[in-house]
């Protein structure tokens, strides 16, 4: 065994928006007096000091002043539209509704939020007006169903055991989307994730319009079956135990393959993987369009049988135990090289291989058009002869 591969390992970011306690809200215009209190006698004091406060703005609905006394800054547009600084509960310790304060009436003019927008605990049924979030979007448990009219989150989206069911009119979320453990069917008209995508214990069966992931997208044990439109992965894309059977338009995953316990069959548009392919234990049969692996290939115990149009691979590949029976176009291998058990009866085009090459117990009696092997090259146990490599450049030495 040549290649020892581990699970992908996705890294999302840590933003702890999950906890409202990490929101310290500004309370200095309270200007409480300086008495001691503690419990819930001092929260009381807190609560009846704010509705007295905004007694006016309350009764009036006047989320200008609401909101500015809590820190969050509001701009009201010529149309009477706001755009506030983010959004929040006004203490971890007390709520809008503890103040006395509707949040959908509270909200309802909110056509734009500059920062993050925190909903744990929200008695807000509709977004309303809203259409972007600039920063974070926190969906926990709450009462929103829809997004509405919401078409941009900038930052990262939480939708993890939220009652939203369908993204709707949603375009775009720059950077990671947590839909594990979510309530979503439908992705909507959602067409980019900048960041990570996380489907992993998802109720999501079809991407429908989402084309770019700017991240790594992890499918395992998530019951999609088809990738639609999606057409590039940048990051590492995990399809191991997932229910995905074909990769539709997909052309480009730009780190590292694991198809290990998939049931995708063919690799059909899909041109290049950047980083690692693991396609040992796999359902693959057909590399379709794939003409680069930009890091290590692992195809022991695949039903590969053919490498069709791979051109090539930029570091390792094993071919140890593999039922692939031609290279044909494949010219390069970066690194090691490993043909011990393998059908592999000639190299074909193959012209060089940067790393040591096995052939140990291998069935390859033709080097084909190999030119050159940057390391050892182990012969013992296989039908090659010190002969066969006459007129090529082995930097390492034989080993026979």
């Amino acid at each position: 065994m040549l290649i020892n591969f581990s699970p992908i390992n996705f890294q999302y970011s840590n933003k702890n928006i999950y906890s409202p306690r990490t929101v310290k809200p500004n309370l200095a215009p309270l200007a409480l007096d300086t008495v001691s209190f503690s419990g819930k006698e001092n929260k009381q004091i807190k609560i009846d000091k704010i509705k007295s406060d905004l007694k006016d703005a309350i009764k009036n609905n006047d989320a200008k002043t609401i909101y500015r006394y809590f820190g969050i800054e509001a701009k009201e547009d010529k149309e009477g539209y706001l755009t506030i600084s983010e959004y929040k509960q006004p203490s971890c310790d007390y709520t809008f509704k503890d103040l006395g304060i509707n949040e959908n009436k509270l909200f309802e003019k909110v056509k734009q939020i500059k920062g993050y927008a925190n909903f744990y605990n929200s008695q807000i049924t509709n977004l309303g007006n809203l259409k972007s979030i600039d920063g974070d979007a926190y969906f926990g448990p709450l009462q929103i169903a829809d997004l509405g009219n919401l078409k941009y989150i900038g930052g990262d989206a939480y939708f993890r055991h939220s009652k939203i069911k369908s993204l709707g009119k949603l375009e775009s979320i720059g950077g990671d989307a947590y839909f594990r453990h979510s309530e979503i069917k439908s992705l909507g008209n959602l067409e980019t994730i900048g960041g990570n995508a996380d489907f992993r214990d998802s109720k999501i069966k079809s991407l429908e319009k989402l084309e770019t992931i700017g991240g790594n997208a992890d499918f395992s044990n998530s019951k999609i079956t088809s990738l639609e439109k999606l057409e590039t992965i940048e990051g590492n894309a995990d399809f191991s135990d997932s229910q995905i059977t074909n990769l539709g338009n997909l052309e480009t995953i730009g780190g590292d393959a694991d198809f290990r316990d998939s049931k995708i069959t063919s690799l059909e548009n899909l041109e290049t993987i950047e980083g690692n392919a693991d396609f040992s234990d796999s359902q693959i049969t057909n590399l379709g369009n794939l003409e680069t692996i930009g890091g290590d290939a692992d195809f022991r115990d695949s039903k590969i049988t053919s490498l069709e149009n791979l051109e090539t691979i930029e570091g390792n590949a094993d071919f140890s135990n593999s039922k692939i029976t031609s290279l044909e176009k494949l010219e390069s291998i970066g690194g090691d090289a490993d043909f011990s058990y393998s059908q592999i009866t000639s190299l074909g085009k193959l012209k060089t291989i940067g790393g040591d090459a096995y052939f140990r117990h291998s069935e390859i009696t033709s080097l084909g058009n190999l030119e050159s092997i940057g390391g050892e090259a182990d012969i013992r146990n296989s039908k090659l002869k010190d002969k066969d490599f006459a007129h090529i450049r082995v930097g390492g030495g034989i080993l026979k």
